[in-house]
């Protein structure tokens, strides 16, 4: 069907719009809308990130932190808010990042935390033996072997840094974030 001027012409004589319902409309439709503040953010903030309602209020989008970041590890989200993403590098917790926030909405920490853990699937098995690379350039030694060559994480050690995920040739580590 040809939606043409005349579509619209009879399509809005059977609508009524008020001029509250006008007003209300573009009022709500120029706010700027905030990602959802649950919880969990909707992806990974960078290290030092307040909680996500208070985050995403203060964050001015200035795109400081991620200027800073000499890891890479940040990088500029389709709502331009910062994200970190670690696919091919670690954050080593520098720090750079909250130093160069002026809205506060990072701020430094008494212990370096991204706030993500690694899962491990089953693909890392080599065999019967697993491939241990992991474990060997976790900074923290919080990955372990586990029966059968799988691996069990001590969340309490690790600090999220992602070395796991970049060491891993298997593909088999997944970050999850926590609260």
């Amino acid at each position: 069907m040809d939606k043409n001027e005349r579509y619209y012409e009879h399509y809005m004589r059977h609508r009524h719009v008020s001029r509250r319902g006008l007003f209300r409309a573009f009022v709500t439709g120029s706010r700027n809308a905030l990602p959802a503040t649950d919880a969990l953010p909707p992806w990974p903030l960078p290290p030092g990130a307040r909680p996500a309602a208070e985050f995403f209020s203060r964050c001015d989008k200035c795109q400081q932190c991620i200027d800073a970041c000499p890891m890479g590890v940040l990088i500029k989200q389709k709502d331009n808010y910062p994200e970190l993403v670690i696919e091919f590098a670690s954050c080593d917790g520098c720090g750079q990042c909250i130093t160069a926030c002026p809205t506060d909405a990072l701020l430094p920490m008494a212990t370096f935390d991204t706030r993500l853990r690694p899962s491990f699937s089953g693909a890392c098995l080599h065999g019967s033996r697993g491939c241990k690379q992991c474990i060997e350039t976790c900074p923290q030694q919080a990955c372990a072997p586990r029966d059968a060559g799988r691996i069990d994480v001590n969340s309490s050690l690790c600090n999220g840094c992602g070395e796991c995920l970049i060491q891993c040739d298997r593909n088999a580590v997944v970050l999850q974030p926590v609260l």
